[in-house]
């Protein structure tokens, strides 16, 4: 498989992708290198420091918590 790049028209994206094989192309976000590279440091703050991140649904609770009060 070969890596090509392409600018596209916004108003012809979508018809772009509608005319492609899908199992023949894979798309790749043009920020895909920089977006991993982020991801992976998130990842290790998180290894490394799990009792400073809050779980999602805990968040939410809090921030209903939060409105409820000041209702």
């Amino acid at each position: 498989m070969q890596t090509i790049h392409l600018q596209i028209e916004d108003d012809y994206i979508e018809e772009f992708f509608d005319v492609i094989s899908k199992d023949k192309v894979i798309i790749i976000e043009k920020d895909f290198d920089e977006n991993k590279i982020l991801l992976a440091n998130e990842l290790e703050k998180y290894q490394n420091n799990k009792d400073s991140f809050i779980v999602y649904s805990e968040s939410l609770t809090n921030i209903d918590n939060y409105l409820k009060e000041i209702e």
